[in-house]
């Protein structure tokens, strides 16, 4: 009855400690190792992780600024090649500027559409066919077709759609007349065919080519608003900006690509001091004209991957007849980083250049639809409105977008490196605490330093011991005596000692410890403490 009595009186002190091995938890414990082989790897792994946050991420990749999206807008248009006497392009408005186009009989998609119907000879001295008046083409011997060409200059090829521009390059002339059947003088209810159009052939229903089409410039200007990295809130345009390039990307078979990047003294990243490149991908410097970058069509298409005469889609059409739509993208940025090369996703190297002048662009010139391109327009070419000219205009599209990323200096992007640099820094740790617990030699002493397990259902369980008790306790265990209560307490718990039920009730007397031992003998003969009380177990415990 009393063993059943005792299970009972013990019943909530066991359930007490089953919760606390259910609820147990590891919490971070300051441990002091000194080990030189340890330390000098923790110290080194420190180092490392340091000079990554602060040399790489923060200095070379510039995580102190905070970069912001440009804003901005371009303007394109074209023009023929010119030259005021001096060799340099000039305006074709201005007296004494003259233009400059290829002889026809030099071009090899030029046929005539007069001269008797002879042979034509390319400059290689191909012969081709006479111009088929049928079909509207001549056909050289190795079944390129070629058209008859026409000049045209820069506005007589240009069709302006907000910033965007569509030049052309081949162009479908036909004449038609107004069905008189279907005319509002007949008082027409039905109509079948509103225009007629005339038999294939010159000068009724005929195809042309523009002469030297893949001559001509294209001139860009455009525009950045300098208060998204500055404090001012002014536009600036290009010709104020640092420098401009083209970017190039990895050529595509044609063999296009390389020859422009060897030929425009192509660089590995767009700044001067960076390495040449004499095959894509690469970055050139185009030319500039009053406040325009001029880039040569040919050029352009050809950093885009294509080229006016190969072919599209594998079929007998070329660009230069079915047209193409490009995305001209802008892309500013005031510093930039060293990246592997051909990668045109440039935002920081080294710092800032300081200033609205600081600001750099490049172009990059993508392929979006080589499907067929056309802009038509109308001329009515009799007073009563009878008869028309209708063109139909291939080319191709140049749609401008402007993007990239400016960067100013920021104390929070500093802060937020150095925070997300913090988490790196527990590596350190976590190192080393490996191969203390499970590497080094010494691991079984480290095991005993680093992990320490704590039983507060043990520690709870001295609550009603005295002081006096403990002490005779830690002389018996041979165990220091200094330290406060709780000191001592967690160096009892840690030598393995265990209260027992007559240590948590130090008023019971003698006869009543003897009563207990009877029904208990496992119970050792206790010990008197010096204020009467009785202290037990320990000689087992020992």
């Amino acid at each position: 009855l009393a063993q059943a009595c005792e299970f009972f009186q013990d019943a909530p002190a066991l359930s007490f400690m089953a919760l606390s091995d259910w609820l147990s938890f590891t919490v971070v414990q300051q441990v002091v190792v000194r080990d030189a082989v340890l330390g000098t790897l923790y110290y080194a792994i420190l180092l490392c992780i340091l000079l990554y946050i602060v040399v790489y991420n923060i200095v070379m990749n510039v995580g102190y600024l905070t970069f912001v999206t440009a804003v901005g807008s371009a303007h394109i248009t074209t023009q023929q090649q010119t030259t005021g006497g001096t060799g340099a392009p000039c305006d074709p408005t201005a007296i004494g500027c003259e233009d400059v186009y290829p002889a026809t009989t030099d071009l090899r998609y030029c046929c005539p559409i007069r001269g008797g119907g002879g042979p034509v000879v390319d400059i290689l001295g191909n012969a081709s066919a006479p111009y088929d008046q049928t079909t509207g083409t001549c056909t050289w011997p190795d079944g390129t077709v070629a058209l008859p060409c026409e000049f045209q200059d820069g506005v007589g090829i240009e069709t302006v759609y907000g910033q965007s521009a569509f030049f052309t390059t081949a162009v479908h002339s036909e004449t038609q007349t107004l069905n008189a059947t279907c005319s509002l003088n007949q008082s027409a209810t039905t109509c079948d065919k509103l225009w007629d159009s005339g038999a294939p052939g010159y000068p009724g229903n005929y195809y042309f080519y523009v002469a030297g089409a893949e001559t001509f410039d294209v001139l860009i200007q455009h525009s950045v608003v300098a208060g998204t990295h500055t404090a001012s809130n002014q536009r600036l345009n290009n010709d104020k900006m640092k420098a401009a390039y083209v970017y190039v990307p990895t050529d595509t078979g044609t063999g296009a690509q390389d020859t422009l990047c060897a030929r425009g003294h192509g660089r590995v990243e767009p700044a001067a001091d960076s390495p040449e490149a004499t095959a894509a991908p690469c970055y050139y410097q185009p030319q500039s004209y009053v406040v325009y970058d001029r880039i040569p069509i040919q050029d352009l298409l050809a950093a885009a991957g294509i080229g006016m005469d190969l072919p599209v889609n594998g079929s007998k059409r070329t660009y230069r007849y079915v047209g193409a739509k490009i995305e001209v993208q802008v892309v500013y940025f005031n510093a930039w980083r060293s990246v592997a090369r051909g990668d045109p996703l440039i935002t920081a190297r080294g710092q800032t250049q300081g200033g609205d002048d600081g600001l750099h662009y490049y172009y990059w010139f993508k392929l979006v639809d080589n499907s067929a391109i056309q802009d038509k327009q109308v001329f009515m070419t009799d007073p009563f409105d009878t008869t028309r000219t209708l063109l139909s205009k291939h080319g191709f599209y140049l749609q401008p977008v402007v993007m990239g990323q400016l960067g100013k200096p920021s104390a929070l992007a500093v802060v937020l490196q150095l925070t997300a640099g913090l988490v790196l820094l527990s590596a350190a740790n976590v190192v080393v605490d490996f191969l203390a617990l499970y590497v080094m030699r010494s691991r079984g002493f480290y095991r005993r330093f680093l992990i320490q397990e704590t039983d507060m259902a043990q520690v709870l369980r001295f609550e009603t011991v005295s002081d006096r008790h403990i002490e005779r306790v830690l002389q018996v265990r041979r165990l220091p005596l200094g330290g406060d209560r709780a000191e001592k307490i967690i160096r009892l718990v840690n030598d393995g000692y265990r209260v027992t039920d007559d240590l948590r009730t130090p008023s019971r007397s003698a006869p009543e410890f003897e009563l207990a031992r009877q029904s208990n003998p496992s119970l050792a003969t206790p010990l008197s403490g010096g204020d009467g009380s009785m202290l037990s177990g320990v000689a087992e415990d020992l």
